[in-house]
């Protein structure tokens, strides 16, 4: 049976306001194995392991990675963590829990080998990348490679990655288009394209973080099936002043590739109410996974193109997976 691995940013989540009943039908429906989340707030880590236990009990899940109830928490800058949750039968392997905590990252990842049924242990891991400083997203992703990718083996990483992709479908255009190439200029974009030091000079998304991931060998998932495209935020009231992005990714090494059996993003009534973000789901065939390095060309299945990217105004949640 396929392993359900999911991501999804909840907003601030305190386990108190008003979106709590949202995002946990959300989180519900979205029939997870494995669930990475960015933004509990709180301000302690011990606080934060707390709001994590009481996410993961009224789930049904677990996020302690050892007998001294060790929470698979990691703790970052200005109150805000990332963890990791995962179903009953699925096992943590022992000494292989890793929180790279504030001063590494931003925000801090982390990091945990699980036995999910597959011939060998997934690395499974939650990220959630510096919203305001790309400089730092483009160190930040060198470091994440690293983490992901050493010592080589099956790994996949979930996260709000704050920018749009650098992967290509088969014919090699961009799978993301750039959603600011034909905005006008407005201050919030200096976080999120190239720098040009001509005022006018037209404006395009910093792809640079995303290269270094892709290069490094985590590869976007979305992409790899090209998979019909769907944003992940701009649906939320205020805040957001973007538009439609595709900023929440999963990320695997090539040893999954061959795994990769269904990718998906939840546009329901609940995660459109829960977040500014949506949750992101891919399905592995845990028979599939292999620790041998495997061809990395996207899956074509659509005609190619002169565009640089594709876009889609489609609403329904993308599923190219086998009924779970």
């Amino acid at each position: 049976m396929a392993v359900c691995f999911t991501s999804y940013n909840l907003l601030d989540f305190t386990g108190s306001d008003d979106r709590t009943a949202f995002l946990r039908q959300a989180l519900a429906m979205a029939q997870h194995d494995v669930l990475a989340v960015q933004k509990i707030v709180d301000d302690t880590a011990a606080g934060a392991g707390r709001l994590l236990r009481q996410l993961a009990d009224s789930l049904g899940l677990l996020c302690t990675v050892d007998a001294r109830g060790t929470t698979a928490i990691a703790s970052g800058q200005h109150r805000y963590h990332v963890g990791l949750l995962w179903r009953p039968g699925i096992t943590s392997v022992p000494g292989t829990w890793r929180a790279f905590q504030a001063g590494d990252s931003h925000h801090a990842p982390a990091r945990l080998q699980l036995d999910a049924g597959a011939r060998e242990p997934v690395t499974f891991a939650s990220y959630h990348a510096d919203p305001f400083r790309p400089a730092r997203r483009f160190d930040e992703a060198r470091r994440v490679v690293a983490a992901l990718t050493r010592p080589p083996g099956p790994a996949v990483i979930g996260g709000d990655f704050n920018r749009v992709s650098a992967d290509r479908t088969a014919p090699g255009d961009y799978y993301d288009h750039d959603p600011y190439a034909d905005q006008e200029w407005y201050a919030d974009l200096l976080y999120q394209v190239e720098w040009n030091a001509h005022p006018d000079a037209p404006h395009r998304a910093d792809r640079s973080p995303a290269e270094v991931l892709r290069r490094g060998g985590l590869l976007d998932a979305a992409a790899a099936l090209d998979c019909p495209w769907h944003p992940t935020t701009g649906h939320w009231p205020v805040g957001d002043p973007f538009g439609p992005r595709r900023i929440d990714m999963i990320r695997t090494t090539q040893h999954l590739l061959p795994a990769l059996a269904g990718y998906r993003v939840q546009r329901t009534h609940a995660a459109l109410n829960g977040s500014d973000h949506l949750p992101v789901s891919i399905d592995l065939e845990p028979a599939m996974i292999s620790s041998r390095s495997v061809d990395s060309t996207p899956r074509s299945r659509h005609p190619p193109s002169g565009n640089t990217a594709r876009r889609s105004t489609a609403q329904a949640p993308t599923r190219t997976s086998r009924a779970r």
